[in-house]
């Protein structure tokens, strides 16, 4: 009878340990519970058992250990991916903003090549009268400007001459 019982315990204990290894191949999570009911024992069957339980307790612990280590070597990939990723956007982003400036630039030389057939072949020396003539009304606008300075003060000086004069004739006793 001794015989038997210690034979159940043998092929309980290695159901337990085939329940571990399983439960490590599929991913899942190494409790004593979900062993227990994966090797159709009992919980107590392996808390009566401590190097039983210090077994699972070990190779969950190395599960954990392993499954954190991949985690960050696929942080470190996402990492590096997204490194990656913003290094392309960076050249792409280069290269468009040549494209617009090539772009604005053969605008620019189209438009100019239209404003200049629109004033003939015969007016090529009119943008240098214009230019003249923006720079000589400039000039005026400022002469006109200062003039105008110089009325407001004139007149400022006027208004408190006639303040004064007003305030003298108006004191009582004159």
């Amino acid at each position: 009878m001794v015989a038997h019982r210690r034979l159940d315990s043998q092929v309980k204990r290695e159901r337990v340990v085939a329940a571990v290894d399983a439960k490590l191949a599929a991913g899942h999570e190494l409790t004593i519970a979900a062993i227990a009911r994966h090797a159709g024992v009992s919980r107590k069957f392996i808390y009566a058992h401590p190097d039983l339980r210090a077994q699972i307790e070990h190779r969950a612990l190395q599960a954990t250990a392993r499954d954190t280590s991949a985690t960050i070597a696929g942080g470190q990939v996402s990492i590096a991916s997204l490194r990656a990723d913003a290094a392309n956007a960076k050249a792409q982003n280069h290269r468009q903003r040549q494209q617009l400036r090539s772009l604005e630039q053969r605008l620019s030389e189209t438009l100019g090549r239209e404003v200049a057939n629109e004033l003939g072949p015969g007016d090529t020396e009119r943008p240098e009268e214009l230019r003249a003539a923006l720079e000589a009304s400039q000039a005026n606008a400022f002469e006109l400007g200062e003039q105008l300075a110089d009325a407001r003060e004139e007149l400022e000086a006027v208004r408190e001459i006639n303040r004064e004069l007003l305030a003298t004739q108006n004191r009582p006793g004159r």
